[in-house]
């Protein structure tokens, strides 16, 4: 049974999304599946798949993050990656607590993962 997070990035940085990229591959209960600059690719994806987490940045250069929300199962947590601290205000104003802010490091990211809540388990 794979309990590994299966996550997405919404980054339209390429550097920023490179190193989340590198942080994700090398956790052990990540299992990263695909990155996306702009939230449309983003939605369709999690449209067909299953995704426990994303890392979401706000300021994207199509749209902000925050519109992906409404198309996210009540299940995925986010984890929302910005380098502006007012969007900090803003995602816990919507109840997004768990924030990132650029430049991310890898304790920050370590600190962040490990406030994710379990992934539930499966009753077959």
């Amino acid at each position: 049974m794979n309990n590994k997070l299966k996550t997405i990035i919404v980054e339209d940085d390429m550097v920023a999304r490179m190193i989340l990229e590198n942080y994700c591959q090398n956790h052990p209960d990540i299992e990263l599946l695909k990155d996306f600059d702009a939230v449309e690719n983003a939605r369709e994806y999690i449209s067909r798949e299953k995704v426990d987490l994303v890392l979401l940045d706000i300021q994207l250069k199509d749209s902000s993050g925050f519109d992906l929300l409404k198309y996210l199962p009540t299940s995925t947590q986010v984890i929302v990656t910005t380098g502006s601290s007012s969007n900090i205000k803003e995602a816990q104003a919507l109840g997004l607590d768990n924030c990132l802010l650029k430049p991310i490091t890898l304790q920050d990211f370590l600190l962040s993962i490990k406030k994710l809540k379990p992934i539930a388990q499966e009753i077959i």
